[in-house]
């Protein structure tokens, strides 16, 4: 069990809170985390949970899943007025706490991707997905990696195809975001299929294919060991990841 001793952002795993992102600013004196909704500067009320029910582990997916969550909280209680109202602000407060910490990521992710020289991890999405895609970016470059994202690594003007060619070309990690919309992109199909034959004659092209509906990979992938990014288990995928990665580019 993570014991959580520094002050600040937390994401609630289990109990009546679960999935609620807060910050963590104290400990009352049964040794229960005293959790706002915001900076305590912000907001008085809190909420009490355990130490086994809360992490400082919240991956960037998760940010934008409970931002989404919170929005169709809200806008439920437009029409409905279910909600009480301290509750209402206590989901306002933690939709701006999630945006402001979503925001930060973001920006600090396109401050390392501009410095950067070289590509590493190549990743390949149907443009449907191109918020989880951007998520599963972030932290690879919190991380230490360098990515190839289209949304990010192709600018106005420039020539798509060449772009993407180039990425193929210089990365040695593919990580494939396999839903229904990815299966039936073409584009996707002959990203994955170049880095394909590319990992044929060079053994030190991993492909990492991920999942992240209820789709079957491709014939030829299915052979591959891939993973899950769903729900509970994103945080544990994630981990198991970017240990992969660790270990591709440290030979």
């Amino acid at each position: 069990m993570e014991k959580i001793t520094n002050y600040g952002p937390i994401l609630i795993r289990k109990g009546p809170y679960k999935g609620r992102i807060g910050y963590y600013d104290d400990t009352d004196m049964d040794g229960k985390l005293i959790i706002y909704p915001n900076v305590p500067i912000y907001c008085s009320d809190y909420y009490k949970v355990s130490q086994s029910a809360a992490t400082s582990v919240i991956p960037t997916a998760c940010l934008a899943e409970r931002l989404s969550d919170i929005d169709h909280e809200l806008y439920k209680n437009c029409s409905l007025e279910h909600l009480p109202a301290e509750e209402e602000i206590m989901l306002l407060h933690e939709r701006t706490f999630c945006s402001d910490m979503l925001t930060a990521r973001h920006l600090r992710s396109m401050q390392k991707f501009q410095d950067q020289n070289k590509t590493e991890v190549f990743i390949s999405h149907s443009s449907v997905d191109l918020a989880f895609s951007r998520a599963i970016a972030t932290d690879l470059m919190d991380a230490g990696f360098s990515v190839f994202l289209d949304d990010w690594s192709i600018n106005i003007g420039e020539r798509i195809f060449e772009k993407i060619s180039t990425g193929l070309c210089e990365s040695k990690a593919l990580i494939m975001i396999i839903s229904k919309d990815y299966l039936k992109s073409v584009c996707c199909t002959d990203e994955w299929g170049a880095f394909y034959g590319k990992a044929l004659h060079d053994k030190s092209c991993v492909i990492y294919p991920i999942i992240i509906d209820d789709s079957v990979p491709p014939a030829l992938i299915s052979q591959i060991k891939y993973l899950r990014f769903n729900g509970d288990e994103y945080a544990s995928a994630l981990s198991t990841l970017l240990r992969s990665l660790r270990k591709q580019f440290s030979k």
